[in-house]
């Protein structure tokens, strides 16, 4: 009788015997493709199968091949001839199993393209725009330039890996990527933890994240987490104790320099639209934010403003990701449209945290917004909270609300606030603005009261070009 449940083990003999059916292939497809231990198990078995190969004459290796006793003498440590060719022959056998048994097994919905042993590591296209490459197609991959374009892709590892060009990456093995040039976003999921990606300056180990890098033209490196953590190494050197220099968390990121090796914090890092991604060297940064920077001098600080482009609208994300506010993003009040004043405005994701700056003293802290041109200024202010001096007189409550959330049940900022229908926690924003008639630098004073705590969420910004 047939097993319809084979172990994996009985799978891999199957496959490496020759004899497994097409149900047996693509139950042995679908446990590599989502078991990295698996992938391993079936490594080991390989080459205990193809040393038994070339032991015992299997089929596998030609009649000509075939040890006789005279060659197993123990009175010499040379090996003869024939051995070391089989040995060859062994070598050439896991490697050619190894090399087609993930990719090139039938597949019903992939055509084998070839049979051929390449060199790389394999990927698959998940999506493509002005690329050689096409979606659902298997690759082997020793570098990648692209110049232009978009790619997505996932390695056989597991990690799965985005872009726009211009680009230079080189597959060092599938736990291992050189970024040598450009912008990559990397999220390893479940089964590629320990995934490095190295550059000219750093070497960035994650351990369960998502994050981006960037090469820049000097050859110095930004490093921006978006979810979980990853640590930073000197480049060039095994990654040990001595050579770590930092560990990031989600909403942080840090420049490491191409001149002195130094690692500093990356103030604001431009993000995809509705996407937490780093964007391409060709992607245009905003037009009208140049740059947003604040006033903490504290070492070993990584926190990062973010900001999207045209990126205000329902359901834009709030700020980098945080551990109790994975999903906080700008909503309209229910029943009514979101104010089509904020639509297509610069968006700056401030970091909640900003509220427990300076030890529970944020009177002490400020935004600095560098703009291009004469803007309309936001600020999204918690109507919880006393609005401060500087926003009262600087700026006029345009009357409109917005909601923030949903929050996290253990979040600080919204601890005494009632779910709402949808059993969710969503905060009541007030919307101030200021028309600053003139290209230069505005201060954004701090969220609280000299003298008094600050136990709500910290304010949101968008900026949008006078016309």
């Amino acid at each position: 009788m047939k097993n319809d449940h084979p172990t994996f083990e009985q799978l891999c003999h199957a496959v490496l015997e020759g004899n497994a059916s097409e149900a047996e292939l693509k139950q042995f497809r679908e446990r590599l493709h989502s078991n990295a231990a698996d992938r391993e198990a079936y490594y080991q078995q390989a080459q205990i199968h193809a040393l038994l190969i070339w032991k015992n004459g299997r089929a596998a290796v030609p009649e000509s091949l075939v040890l006789a006793p005279m060659d197993y003498s123990k009175k010499t440590n040379i090996i003869p001839f024939p051995i070391r060719r089989a040995l060859l022959a062994a070598a050439a056998a896991v490697a050619l199993l190894l090399g087609i048994s993930f990719w090139l097994v039938p597949d019903p919905e992939h055509k084998v393209l070839s049979l051929a042993i390449e060199k790389g590591v394999g990927v698959e296209i998940l999506a493509a725009s002005e690329s050689p490459y096409k979606v659902g197609q298997r690759v082997m991959l020793e570098r990648l330039e692209m110049e232009t374009g978009s790619l997505r892709f996932r390695i056989s590892s597991g990690a799965v890996l985005d872009f726009e060009g211009p680009v230079s990456l080189e597959f060092v093995n599938p736990m291992r990527l050189r970024l040598e040039r450009g912008s990559i976003n990397t999220d390893v999921g479940n089964e590629a933890k320990g995934f490095v990606v190295e550059t000219p300056t750093a070497n960035v180990l994650d351990i369960g994240t998502r994050f981006g890098t960037s090469v820049c033209a000097d050859g110095s490196t930004d490093i921006a987490v978006f979810e979980g953590e990853v640590q930073i190494y000197r480049a060039g050197l095994p990654l040990t104790q001595e050579s770590r220099l930092a560990s990031l968390i989600e909403g942080e990121a840090a420049h490491m320099s191409a001149r002195d090796a130094k690692l500093e914090r990356v103030n604001m890092l431009t993000l995809k639209g509705g996407r937490l991604q780093v964007r391409g060297l060709n992607s245009p940064d905003s037009p009208v934010v140049l740059n947003v920077s604040d006033n903490i001098k504290k070492a070993n600080f990584y926190r990062c403003y973010s900001i999207t482009p045209e990126g205000m609208a329902d359901g834009a994300l709030a700020s980098l990701t945080l551990k109790a506010h994975l999903q906080l993003k700008w909503h309209a009040m229910p029943g009514q449209p979101f104010p089509e004043e904020l639509k297509g405005a610069d968006l700056i994701g401030t970091f909640q945290s900003f509220a427990k700056r300076e030890r529970g003293e944020p009177s002490k802290n400020d935004i600095s917004l560098d703009l291009s041109r004469p803007c309309a200024v936001y600020v999204l202010f918690d109507t919880r909270a006393t609005p401060p001096d500087w926003l009262q007189r600087d700026f006029r409550d345009t009357g409109l609300r917005l909601r923030s959330g949903p929050w996290g049940k253990y979040a600080g900022e919204a601890i005494d606030i009632e779910p709402d229908a949808n059993g969710e926690l969503n905060l009541t924003h007030s919307v101030w603005r200021r028309d600053v008639l003139s290209p230069g630098i505005v201060k954004l004073g701090p969220p609280g009261i000299s003298g008094k705590g600050y136990r709500y969420a910290m304010y949101g910004v968008a900026v949008k070009a006078l016309e």
